[in-house]
């Protein structure tokens, strides 16, 4: 049996990029546990694939390219490289064509996490927003030690992907 994914509010900022051709998605989370647990639970591939909508085929504490397949999509899946790495405060990979950056900042009460995804686009803000939103959830849950369920693909939809994703949509078209 698995625990249910800790429940967190709808937030986020959506910006276009100076030239109009990219998007950058930026969500944050407040997580009650030190920087180094939750580094460990960004780079270590075994952790990752608890949580990220990915599978690493390494640790993500190296520069470098990486396999970042999608579960249960065919084929090798997307490539991807960690670009940018600064333990434990900083990562940044490509996924595919986009670009992932994790920012850790230590707080009174654990460490401030700031996912930014960068994009090209426009019509996938809100269903990345609710993607991100799962994921983190389940980061928050893995930190926590709960069992939690993958939610890729339809494990998404069956906890709340689409009410999430119009949740984002009125959001991003609010501000």
């Amino acid at each position: 049996m698995t625990d249910a994914l800790p429940q967190q509010p709808v937030g986020g900022a959506l910006e276009r990029s100076a030239d109009g051709r990219r998007w950058s998605l930026t969500l944050e989370r407040e997580l009650a546990h030190p920087v180094e647990d939750v580094w460990a639970a960004l780079t270590e591939a075994e952790r990752v694939a608890r949580w990220a909508p990915f599978l690493p085929g390494r640790d993500l504490d190296a520069p470098g390219e990486v396999a970042l397949p999608v579960p249960g999509e065919k084929g090798p899946g997307p490539r991807g490289e960690v670009t940018t790495l600064d333990p434990p405060r900083l990562l940044a990979l490509t996924w595919d064509q986009d670009g992932l950056r994790f920012a850790l900042t230590p707080t009174d009460t654990g460490t401030r996490l700031e996912l930014t995804h960068t994009f090209a686009e426009q019509e996938e803000p809100s269903s990345f927003a609710a993607g991100w939103h799962l994921c983190l959830a389940a980061l928050a849950g893995t930190l926590y030690g709960l069992q939690v369920p993958r939610v890729v693909g339809e494990s998404a939809r069956a906890h709340g992907w689409e009410q999430l994703r119009d949740q984002y949509e009125d959001l991003f078209t609010a501000g």
